[in-house]
């Protein structure tokens, strides 16, 4: 039943007066036309570097780079971990046709699981000086997500920053000493204490800072609406305002600030949208591939 509504309700859109506009002159592909709550979606604009198309997302300008071999334009629609389920139409206008052509992209809410951690009862409460600290560092790492827009500083793949297992999942809902917290918005890669962290991608530093729950942290820039996060480092060797190089060392893996032991966090925003780094590795993967 819910396969035939969700179909009822993609005819509607796609019946729409919107879509009765004149025939685009850009060729406009997706690498799905779904996606899940903290996921991705690799778009592709056939279209000449002089022609630069305009793409909007749930109200957002998504930015685009532009790849001469393959004369197209590339971009990623994201979702937050958050976000509620539904079709949302990314609104693609052509430079120079003028014209405007809306295609719907559903979001599917996701159940990413649970995992149960267990933390001493010393770090499983706040005292009211960690509290005050852990408001005070909340309010310097929100305003990272209202930074002004950027060009991309990336053009290809990006990479993992610890070459190891993942032992922690993206999404997972936290259940802690049996208290109900945030879902996982990023994921744990395993790792020795002095192991290397290398930047996902170019970069600059907006942030590096020793914090109450990611201990020893790093957020890089990268443009495009591109942000990643590096956290429980035992080292930071790259201070705030240094451009950093696709695959630079950053910091050594640790296990500072609140943790059960020794790995990397890496998360990632897209678009302000929190998403699994794992399907940015992937579809930039994607993108390089279509190139010829």
């Amino acid at each position: 039943m819910k396969r035939i509504i969700l179909a009822l309700l993609l005819i509607a859109l796609l019946m729409t007066p919107a879509q009765s506009a004149a025939p685009s002159e850009i060729n406009v592909s997706f690498s799905s036309t779904s996606l899940a709550a903290g996921g991705l979606v690799l778009l592709t604009i056939q279209s000449g570097e002089m022609e630069k198309p305009h793409v909007t997302w749930m109200d957002r300008d998504i930015p685009l780079i532009y790849d001469s071999e393959a004369s197209s334009w590339r971009g990623f629609l994201s979702a937050d971990l958050n976000q509620k389920a539904g079709f949302y139409q990314a609104v693609v206008r052509g430079f120079s046709s003028g014209t405007i052509n809306y295609y719907p992209v559903l979001v599917i809410k996701k159940n990413y699981g649970v995992r149960v951690l267990k933390f001493p009862p010393g770090q499983a409460g706040l005292s009211k000086a960690d509290l005050k600290r852990v408001k005070r560092e909340a309010a310097v790492v929100k305003k990272l997500w209202s930074a002004g827009y950027r060009a991309p500083l990336w053009n290809d793949g990006f990479i993992l920053p610890v070459n190891n297992t993942i032992v922690g999942t993206f999404g997972k809902r936290s259940i802690i000493n049996k208290r109900k917290r945030h879902p996982h918005s990023g994921v744990d890669i395993r790792g020795k204490p002095g192991d290397p962290v290398s930047a996902m991608h170019h970069g600059d530093v907006m942030l590096a800072a020793d914090h109450f729950f990611t201990g020893k942290s790093i957020y890089l820039d990268h443009g495009g609406g591109m942000v990643s996060m590096y956290f429980h480092l035992d080292d930071i060797l790259a201070e705030k305002g240094q451009r950093v190089e696709k695959g630079q060392i950053i910091g050594t893996v640790g296990a500072t600030g609140r943790v059960t032991g020794p790995h990397l966090h890496w998360g990632v925003r897209v678009n302000n949208a929190r998403v699994n780094p794992l399907e940015l590795i992937e579809l930039s993967r994607e993108m390089e591939q279509q190139s010829p």
